[in-house]
């Protein structure tokens, strides 16, 4: 197979290419590219290395994109989830990643006089003073400062010239914390008929399209060092349309897979993998590329809905079937007052009283489920001398954390047999904490591979809830790195990195160094010679 850097168009001098899959599954780039329907990622992945990227445990959903960023560890960029407890109030909060608390790789790439442009890389926010072109959120799954960029008019300009993006472009210019594509042709109900669907696909492949065509002539504007761009297109297909794409998914759809033409999934993968190849083809060959798939995508089976009427139930305050059975409607009235307009404060406020799991009663209780996205659950202890009214002594904590992994592990899938959870995990054993953040004190690792809906034991009983919400994929932590350029062997496996490695490695490459932060550049990757792979694969565990 030939390589993706065929001559064509206005050719570049010798750039530092770098082009993120946000949520790209690994597992179906590669399927998909060894059965030729990826041929631009089937060509890298024979010409280029490659490594597996290691990414924030248990944190990894919202922290990805800023340790990419930063190259700095969750805890001290103060992000891993679009919610959070606040630790003085106990009031559940909407909140946003914190830029000031660091600055990304590319900008002081920029500042060391390199020629740099950074495109939808998530939670980014750009810097109006800074030395590179920005463009963000533009076509982003994660929304949180609307679209914008800099030098100042850039935005506009692009907007102007290619449009908004047709699903990610909801209300593109407001400031606001969501995510446009669980909005996008839902207006008939909660989920989306056969026609919505095909609605839905038609405009993401269309939003991949004008996101290639507007990279190429960014691209084209000058000889860049490095150029930086995300599709985010990839991340929302799989939240939104997993169920069309997995034949054993509980709400599969023939009619709606027809409808939207096949396999959504495949159909935005094949349309960024077109994309790509274009801009591969206006490379020269000497240029360096690395194509970064953050995390993956599978089926949205866990027990993240049920966690807190299970942690009740241990504690002695459980919320009682009725109130549990009604959280369902609770959820679908949500929706319909985000529809409305109400502010996100208020239905947040006011769906915590309806449920009864508000400040007040979170306060009572020794332990209840902190906000941490769904893929592994998370606990929170209400511990004295961090916890406004404490109840857990901190040399209770083991004994308590021992209690929690019995009777968690204790719970069985009723439709399966199997267990519910495979694991309790300590925080303190992967993050460094602090007695301000607002990370979970024990993340909850669930079996996956099925829905997991009605749960009973011994010591909890039954408790039954479906998952209703309309995300039917949700994310798996592995990502993968392939990089082809000078002083990188074809078809090599070289050592993992962890995430926050690859800005340093970037800059690195660029002849330039970046202190204070907590990712190495890796030697095999900023540009060491051959010779010394093997030392520079031990350096790099």
């Amino acid at each position: 197979m030939s390589a993706p850097f065929e001559a064509g168009g206005r050719t570049i001098n010798a750039p530092l290419l770098v082009i993120g899959l946000d949520a790209f599954d690994p597992e179906l780039a590669r399927r998909w590219a060894a059965s030729g329907e990826l041929p631009a990622l089937a060509g890298l992945l024979e010409s280029g290395a490659r490594c597996a990227v290691r990414n924030p445990f248990g944190l990894f959903v919202g922290a990805v994109w800023i340790s990419f960023a930063s190259g700095m560890r969750p805890d001290r960029t103060r992000y891993h989830c679009w919610d959070e407890i606040d630790p003085a109030t106990y009031r559940r909060r909407p909140i946003g990643p914190k830029p000031e608390l660091y600055e990304p790789f590319w900008s002081r790439i920029a500042a060391a006089g390199r020629r740099v442009a950074a495109i939808d890389v998530p939670h980014a926010r750009a810097k109006p003073d800074g030395a590179a072109l920005e463009l963000f959120e533009w076509g982003c799954h994660d929304r949180h400062f609307g679209l914008h960029g800099a030098p100042e008019g850039l935005a506009r300009e692009l907007s102007a010239a290619f449009g908004v993006h047709p699903v990610l472009g909801l209300q593109p210019w407001r400031a606001r914390h969501f995510s446009p594509d669980d909005f996008f042709a839902r207006k008939g109900g909660k989920y989306r008929g056969p026609a919505e669907e095909a609605r839905l696909t038609r405009a993401m492949v269309a939003g991949v399209t004008a996101k290639g065509e507007m990279l190429r002539a960014l691209l084209a504007r000058q000889d860049w060092d490095l150029f930086l761009a995300v599709f985010g297109e990839s991340h929302a297909i799989g939240h939104q349309q997993w169920h069309l794409h997995d034949e054993a998914h509980p709400r599969f759809d023939a009619a709606g897979r027809d409808a939207a033409g096949g396999d959504p999934i495949l159909q935005v993968y094949k349309a960024i993998d077109r994309e790509i190849g274009r801009l591969f083809a206006r490379l020269p060959p000497d240029a360096t590329v690395m194509l970064h798939l953050s995390h993956g995508m599978t089926g949205h089976h866990d027990g993240t809905h049920l966690l807190d009427e299970l942690l009740a139930r241990l504690d002695g305050a459980g919320a009682g079937p009725v109130r549990h059975a009604a959280k369902p409607a609770f959820r679908g009235l949500q929706h319909v007052a985000a529809l409305l307009g109400v502010p996100i404060g208020l239905r947040n406020a006011l769906g915590q009283a309806l449920r009864g799991d508000g400040a007040a009663a979170r306060s009572r209780r020794r332990f209840f489920a902190q906000p941490n996205n769904s893929v592994y659950g998370g606990i929170r202890f209400n511990l004295m001398g961090r916890e406004p009214q404490g109840r857990v002594r901190p040399e209770t904590l083991e004994e308590l954390t021992g209690l929690l992994e019995k009777e968690l592990l204790a719970l069985t899938n009723v439709a399966t047999g199997g267990p519910v959870v495979t694991a309790l995990h300590r925080c303190d054993r992967h993050h460094r904490r602090a007695p301000d953040d607002t990370m979970p004190d024990l993340f909850v690792e669930w079996e996956r591979r099925a829905p997991i809906e009605t749960v009973f034991s011994p010591a909890l009983g039954t408790l039954c809830t479906r998952y209703t919400h309309w995300r039917t994929g949700d994310h798996k932590p592995e990502g993968l790195l392939i990089a082809r350029g000078p002083g990188l062997a074809a078809g090599a496996e070289m050592p993992g990195l962890a995430v926050e490695d690859l800005g340093p490695s970037i800059a690195a490459r660029l002849g330039v160094g970046l202190d204070a932060v907590d990712g190495r550049a890796a030697p095999w990757l900023a540009g060491a010679p051959l010779e010394t792979e093997k030392e520079s694969a031990v350096m790099a565990c």
